[in-house]
């Protein structure tokens, strides 16, 4: 049994306390306020992963205070092994870690030179509808209602930070977040 002052004083020794805020989005509906640890990964497990969650069909919304943006999962894709080299990492490094391990963590087909990808795409809503609407159109979103910014990204393209996302050199402040699932 928790005695109340075991309880406070375990509170008290805690570091960090996960704080969540709920807001209100273009559509005057909940949603979570933006923060890093919304879109973290949530352990070491693969399934715990934000990207793995992207690949089994969840698709990230992220608005600004007046635009709604998709973060979803369009596919695998094979490029040379040269191309997935970037960084400040060695070839000898960047190559052993692409060349075994997809961004969720599972071992990736290769193909002499060639190595298969996640592929990621990042597009602006051309308006913010209601879930219900959303979820009627089909979750992501069909492409007659996006404008996409940017396709075939990397996961290791994708750079998150306190106050947004960093995508393609090109930085979003963000104010809320929510996963959606095509259910």
């Amino acid at each position: 049994m928790t005695t109340r002052a075991a309880a406070s004083n375990a509170l008290r020794q805690q570091r960090f306390v996960r704080e969540v805020t709920i807001q209100y989005n273009l559509c005057n509906e909940p949603w979570i306020k933006y923060s890093i640890s919304i879109v973290a990964d949530k352990g070491l497990k693969k399934p715990l992963y934000t990207s793995a969650r992207l690949k089994k069909g969840e698709v990230l919304y992220l608005e600004t205070h007046s635009r709604r943006y998709e973060l979803c999962f369009i596919g695998e894709k094979m490029v040379k092994a040269t191309t997935a080299l970037h960084g400040h990492e060695t070839e000898t490094e960047k190559s052993q870690t692409h060349s075994l391990h997809s961004t969720n963590g599972e071992r990736n087909s290769t193909d002499g030179d060639n190595i298969m990808i996640d592929v990621f795409r990042w597009s602006r809503c051309k308006r913010a509808l209601p879930q219900k609407v959303m979820r009627s159109l089909g979750i992501p979103l069909p492409l007659e209602h996006l404008e996409v910014l940017e396709e075939n990204l990397d996961w290791e393209d994708v750079q998150w930070s306190q106050t947004g996302v960093c995508i393609a050199g090109k930085e979003y402040a963000l104010a809320r977040v929510h996963f959606l699932s095509p259910n």
